[in-house]
């Protein structure tokens, strides 16, 4: 920070501050502690804290003054809308930072993706911060639109914006000291490496951890995230759309170990950001849950800055930047008014440079393809565990018909399929899945991590036919059909994963998509879109299809 006399003049009084913010209670992240003052704010910095003058004054008698919310891990493509539009919503929520990993957009677009992410969080309403992907793509077994290696990413280290490397999904090409994926990590080495490691055991961990990771949000256990934070770890508490582990790890956080923990929203709609926040959601409910309000806060804030080394936020102090939420309530965390940079809504630039290039290269496809012959009594089959990214491996026995799969025994299971649509090789595979939860309708859609391809789920395959092939008419998004209609659709032309649309527009979308295919899901609770976009994720157990087939998490294959 580079003070000038002007600002020395204001926190000695000399001269009355820009900004006071008037007998508030504020929220001591360093002390555990609230304390009744005035905060006087210049150029942005919070440059005094006691009793002040200002040529504004915002009177918060009554109210909580708390730095600004930061979310520690973040891919904002699965919000569905750009940067610029998905800071809006967050400002409103009280998120002030947040630190992404572009690698969604890279999996379709390469570097290119990244840079248009990161041209265009400029003209974003908040600080937008980038972890670089290391993983593109997350396997070997998979086909992705790019592939992304070390030399690729040495070009963004010197980006003010680029904290570090992004989560190493591909934990035993690391262990296993592969030479790519220790060159990222090498290039990285004096920034900050996030990790992502469920369910790995104590020795692969060490190993991992002794590269220099040092974050995780892949925990689903309390003695999981004790284990990681025992050794060295920050614990990102994950409250995203599809996983949600707040609840399974909030009791792991004591007095004693708080400080590493972090939160994050990972993967979250636009549309549940908008109906039930972000990283306030997350605060919220670990209030609920008995954490206490300035414990939840300063996880939600210094925790997270000290992590990644931004010195300047993270609390209510001399020479930070002035990113404040007032809150009316304290255990509510009913926001009253955001300050970013010491600006109450601040303007958002429109971003009108971007050049939107169709990413389904692919031919349509036919009926035909969707024939599966066998010869055996069972099969393998993907089963959902509602409310989490892991699946189980199980056997069903099939029905056969002239040699080909005619049916699988037992309830709620679809045929799934993936197909290849970023170099058109013609590649695809196809599967069973149990428990998705739907019924009489088929869902195709280009959000499919990390690769994105085309994923699809239905009962019958005119029906999966006809949705994969108006996917591809729209150039990318989601498409529902039942009985040889389209009954909701959303089309996503950036990637195959956002739109430039606003806020407004993609929700109604949303909501009208969501609306259409609910009165097919068996379980109106589950998120069939998001779940099903996670089925072709294969470093994440246990069983998953990608183009290249069935993937068994355990024997990498």
């Amino acid at each position: 920070m580079n003070t000038n006399k002007k600002q020395i003049d204001m926190a000695l009084g000399k001269e009355k501050a820009e900004i006071v913010l008037k007998n508030g209670f504020v929220i001591d992240v360093f002390n555990e502690d609230i304390f009744k003052a005035d905060v006087a704010i210049a150029e942005g910095k919070i440059i005094g804290i006691g009793e002040y003058d200002g040529i504004k004054e915002i009177d918060c008698s009554g109210k909580y003054i708390s730095p600004g919310f930061i979310d520690s891990h973040v891919h904002i493509e699965s919000s569905k809308v750009i940067p610029n539009t998905f800071s809006l919503e967050l400002l409103k929520r009280g998120v002030t930072t947040c630190i992404a990993d572009p690698h969604e957009i890279a999996n379709v677009l390469g570097i290119e993706g990244i840079k248009f992410m990161i041209e265009n969080s400029k003209q974003a309403a908040i600080d937008i911060f980038f972890m670089m992907p290391s993983c593109v793509p997350a396997t070997e077994f998979e086909d992705s639109g790019a592939v992304l290696r070390a030399e690729d990413l040495k070009i963004f280290k010197c980006y003010k914006e680029v904290l570090g490397l992004g989560e190493v999904m591909d934990v035993y090409s690391a262990i296993n000291f592969k030479e790519d994926m220790i060159e990222k990590i090498n290039t990285y080495s004096d920034k900050k490496i996030d990790g992502h490691c469920p369910l790995i055991d104590e020795k692969s961990l060490n190993a991992y951890m002794l590269l220099g990771v040092c974050t995780d949000h892949e925990c689903f256990g309390i003695e999981e995230a004790l284990d990681k934070i025992r050794k060295g770890m920050y614990v990102m508490i994950r409250e995203g759309s599809a996983a949600r582990n707040l609840k399974g790890l909030i009791g792991a956080i004591n007095d004693k170990n708080f400080r590493r923990f972090l939160f994050c929203t990972d993967d979250k709609s636009i549309l549940d950001i908008v109906k039930e926040g972000s990283i306030d959601y997350n605060i919220k409910k670990a209030i609920e849950y008995k954490v206490d309000p300035i414990k939840a806060i300063t996880i939600a804030t210094l925790n997270a800055a000290q992590c990644y080394g931004l010195k300047n936020k993270g609390a209510i102090a001399i020479g930070y930047d002035a990113d404040i939420v007032i809150l009316d309530n304290l255990y509510s965390i009913k926001i009253n008014a955001v300050l970013r940079k010491g600006k109450i809504n601040p303007e958002v630039k429109n971003f009108d440079s971007i050049d939107i290039k169709n990413s389904m290269n692919i031919d349509y496809i036919t009926e035909d393809k969707l024939k599966i012959k066998y010869d055996a009594k069972n099969i393998d089959v993907i089963k959902v565990i509602k409310g989490s990214l892991i699946t189980e491996k199980v056997k069903r026995n099939v029905v056969l018909k002239d040699g080909y799969i005619d049916s699988i025994e037992g309830e709620d299971i679809l045929k799934i399929g993936v197909f290849e649509r970023h170099k058109n090789t013609g590649k695809f595979s196809l599967g069973f899945i149990e428990g998705l939860g739907l019924k009489g309708c088929s869902i195709a859609q280009t959000i499919a991590h990390d690769s994105h391809n085309i994923i699809v789920v239905g009962d019958n395959d005119a029906d999966i036919t006809f949705a994969v092939n108006s996917l591809i008419d729209i150039g990318g998004g989601i498409v529902a059909v039942s009985r040889g209609r389209i009954i909701g659709k959303i089309s996503l032309p950036v990637g195959g994963l956002m739109t430039t649309d606003s806020i407004d527009k993609v929700v109604y979308n949303l909501e009208n998509l969501y609306a259409s295919v609910k009165r097919f899901l068996i379980d109106k609770n589950i998120d069939v879109f998001l779940t099903l976009s996670f089925m072709a994720l294969p470093v994440i157990p246990k069983f998953k299809i990608t183009p290249r087939g069935l993937y068994d998490f355990e024997n990498g294959f």
